[in-house]
């Protein structure tokens, strides 16, 4: 009796946690927003499945006689259940965290283009204002034009600082992950940005970047560079990513 009761306890557990996360906006951190739907689906499911298996479970308890008694229905063993149980487990030990720079450094950063994964994100999006414009946007200009035609151009962008040996000490990134699918997929895409204080502000801190571009070098590659006039601090994002 125990062992289903426990066995239930984490299927239920698991629909709840995966369910919570959804009300909190945190499984953004994890996933693109376009699967929301599935995941409440998911927890739903994990739902039923509980309550199906514990009536099972006390339907076969009642006619488990005789003959048998020994029979086996397939249940899962407990390391499987300890498999299921593990996401409940480290989810609720682990503050959920979006990626940041540290998620950066070993992975390759688009400063100056963007692949085919994310340019359908940008289609119809060539008009926009200033300030509507995201890092992406940018990029996807990027392609488009030669570096020097966007000297002069104003540009407003949020994103978190991140910043090694390559930006010196008056430039760093401005930088945001695209996501296809969910955070394995991630790819780190940034603007440039040249601003006197830059060693004043923290690693991950997120920011709104307010200047103009002009063409600079940045390892030795000819580049719009974002000339800040004003780099503000702000929180962090409730869905902190691009998509793609």
């Amino acid at each position: 009796m125990m062992p289903t009761i426990s066995k239930t306890l984490i299927l239920i557990a698991t629909g709840l946690f995966l369910y919570s996360r959804v009300l909190n906006n945190s499984i953004l951190f994890y996933i693109n927003q376009r699967f929301i739907t599935l995941t409440v689906a998911a927890a739903i499911g994990f739902i039923i499945v509980a309550v199906s298996y514990y009536r099972r479970a006390m339907h076969d308890h009642d006619h488990d006689h005789g003959d048998h008694g020994d029979h086996e229905h397939g249940n899962l063993t407990w390391l499987g259940w300890l498999i299921v149980a593990i996401p409940v487990i480290f989810g609720l030990l682990v503050q959920p965290q979006p990626l940041g720079a540290a998620a950066v450094g070993n992975r390759e950063i688009n400063i100056s283009s963007v692949t085919s994964v994310t340019a359908p994100q940008s289609q119809g999006r060539i008009n926009l204002q200033v300030g509507e414009k995201t890092i992406v946007d940018w990029l996807v200009e990027f392609q488009r034009r030669e570096p020097t035609q966007f000297n002069g151009e104003k540009a407003i962008v949020t994103g978190f600082v991140y910043r090694d040996e390559r930006f010196g000490d008056e430039r760093f990134l401005v930088a945001r992950f695209i996501l296809s699918c969910c955070v394995a997929d991630a790819s780190p895409v940034g603007l440039v940005v040249q601003w006197p204080e830059s060693l004043e502000l923290p690693q991950d801190q997120w920011v709104e970047v307010r200047g103009h571009f002009e063409v600079g070098l940045f390892e030795g590659l000819e580049i719009p560079i974002l000339i800040a006039d004003e780099v503000k601090p702000i929180p962090a994002p409730s869905n902190p990513y691009l998509y793609g």
